[in-house]
Parts: structure tokens; C-alpha cells; sequence
């Protein structure tokens, strides 16, 4: 199967958040364990957010996180 860089983008962001669902993430910080532009990354999140999968938190100790709980059964 072929992803575009752009959904290739979107998975990881999802996958690395949900590690730890709780915890808020920079983009800064996800751009360094997969070796992205953090560019490229804001793009994705942004529209995350705008989709409801990811929700964000504005100030000096914001970042995001998943919007709900990951199904894990």
C-alpha cells in the first residue's frame, strides 16, 4: 500500500500521541523522533485539530494531544 508524506505524517502524529493519550506533546518534539519538518508537521496538525482527532492547548506549557481516548482492547 502507498501513503502520501502527508498521511504518512498524519499516522505517526496519531501514533506518537497515543503512547501517552495523557501527556501533552510538542510538534517540535514529535518532529524529532521521526526526523520531520516541523513545517510539514504543523500543516497536519492543524488540520487534525480541524477534523476533531487531535486537540490542542495554546500558552507557554500547551501542545497537544488526542481529542479522545484510543480504543486499546
Amino acid at each position: 500500500m502507498r501513503l502520501t508524506r502527508y498521511t504518512d505524517f498524519a499516522l505517526r502524529v496519531l501514533l506518537f500521541l497515543g503512547r501517552e493519550p495523557a501527556r501533552l506533546a510538542s510538534i517540535a518534539e514529535i518532529s524529532r523522533a521521526y526526523g520531520v519538518s516541523q513545517s510539514h508537521l504543523m500543516k497536519v496538525v492543524s488540520d487534525l485539530v480541524g477534523a476533531g482527532y487531535v486537540e490542542s492547548v495554546r500558552g507557554r506549557r500547551g501542545g497537544i494531544r488526542l481529542a479522545r481516548p484510543p480504543n486499546r482492547s
